[in-house]
């Protein structure tokens, strides 16, 4: 294992609660849960410390989490004030070291391997930040942060003591870290892969260290080598630094996918809703793309139905697309294939999403027909429109009437597209 890297990993505790707690003294110290506007019908974005103890968790729907806890307070999310203090506390961080990965909106890894020098100094370097956060930022909104040699140790060390933990994991210390976590604590071991390394008779980082590398990936394939790698504390990956570039350490990553979702205002059997959102949510997948130079060969639709239970369904493509009709036409046929499935059960369809994936700098073939190539030179105008005053600058006639409304929950470092969730795949 390499140790010549010291990253601290830093996570703010209940992240959108405690903004809120800071900003309204009313709020404070009681139990509070973030949701969408629609408080009937969205869920519990962020919960705070005091809902947490209580029993109150994160996509809880907002009638279990009040059935659970009466006193919740719903409180309704603002994504440009958690943008505007997350931008802070990255300038923060920006103050003690240059090498900064923002992981997610309220977490981020910080390699202080030169600043720092050895464990000491990163712990002191921890600490003084974390005063930085309570001067600037108030009091209510704290942080857990973990020091190892790597990024996934770093996360594992910084969420295993919360709320406003410092936890410590020197080379020598990450076996043991290991061993008094669960499997399910490590990031990159969600509910299926726990489930098939329960079938292999793995339930410990012990049992999986000593698994032999050969059967892991006879059933995981390379990801195998990847879990073996964990067991034993390793981790290769870097500190991806969007603003710093040529720097030891930095790399740029490229994303994995692009995608969207949507719950509906109403749960509905109506087809052209569904239609019609779902083409809404092909457009903003297909603007993104086209804005990054990048078109997908590999399409995945999900649907969510009125009893919270899911389906998804994927297809891989002859020919890498970035236009939103055809991601649209191929998401409604994998769509419609799978609303029997919600009818013959009298269940409505609460969410549709729509990913793309397998991304390439391809670009797509020019369209055979001239109906399509009239539409497909139209792209680079409109696209010029949304470059500069943003992706609700247009829209298709036949989605004059659809609206999809502001979620607390979608992330607030792209404004024009804060309109519905979305996601840029997450890095390991």
């Amino acid at each position: 294992m390499s140790t010549d890297r010291i990253i601290i990993h830093i996570d703010m505790n209940s992240f959108f609660a405690s903004v809120e707690q800071q900003a309204n003294p009313f709020l404070r110290g009681k139990p509070i849960a973030i949701t969408g506007k629609d408080q009937k019908r969205s869920v519990v974005t962020t919960a705070s410390i005091e809902a947490k103890r209580l029993g109150v968790k994160t996509a809880m729907s907002t009638w279990e989490a009040k059935h659970i806890c009466p006193s919740l307070i719903l409180y309704p999310g603002d994504p440009h004030k958690y943008a505007s203090v997350m931008e802070r506390f990255n300038a923060i961080y920006q103050d003690f070291t240059s090498r900064v990965e923002i992981f997610s909106v309220d977490e981020s890894f910080l390699d202080v391997t030169e600043e720092a020098g050895d464990y000491f100094g990163a712990t002191f370097i921890a600490q003084t930040i974390r005063e930085r956060l309570r001067e600037e930022l108030g009091e209510h909104i704290t942080a857990s942060m973990g020091i190892a040699p790597n990024k996934l140790m770093a996360k594992l060390a910084g969420e295993s003591v919360k709320p406003n933990g410092l936890t410590i994991a020197r080379p020598q210390d990450v076996i043991a870290l290991l061993d008094r976590s669960e499997l399910q604590d490590l990031c990159g071991i969600g509910p299926r892969i726990y489930q098939r390394l329960s079938n292999l008779g793995i339930e410990t980082f012990k049992q999986l260290r000593e698994f032999p590398l050969e059967g892991l990936q006879a059933e995981f394939k390379s990801y195998g080598v990847w879990l073996h790698a964990a067991a034993h504390g390793h981790d290769s990956s870097y500190i991806i630094s969007p603003t710093k570039k040529g720097v030891r350490g930095v790399s740029e990553e490229e994303p994995k996918s692009y995608g969207h979702s949507y719950t509906l205002p109403h749960d509905t059997h109506d087809t052209l809703a569904i239609k019609r959102y779902l083409l809404g949510l092909a457009d903003k997948v297909a603007w993104r793309m086209r804005r990054d130079d990048y078109s997908a060969k590999r399409i995945t639709t999900h649907i969510r139905f009125g009893d919270f239970t899911s389906v998804t369904e994927q297809r891989t493509l002859n020919e890498p697309t970035a236009d939103g009709l055809t991601l649209f036409q191929i998401a409604w046929s994998m769509v419609n294939h799978l609303m029997p499935t919600s009818r013959s059960n009298d269940q409505p369809v609460r969410l549709v999403g729509l990913s793309a994936s397998q991304l390439t700098h391809d670009r797509q073939q020019q369209p055979l027909f001239k109906k399509e190539q009239k539409v497909h030179s139209v792209l680079p105008a409109l696209d010029a429109l949304q470059h500069r005053y943003g992706s609700g600058i247009w829209t298709r006639a036949s989605l004059a009437k659809t609206h999809f409304k502001k979620r607390s929950g979608a992330c607030p470092t792209t404004p024009h597209d804060a309109d519905c969730q979305h996601s840029r795949a997450k890095r390991r």
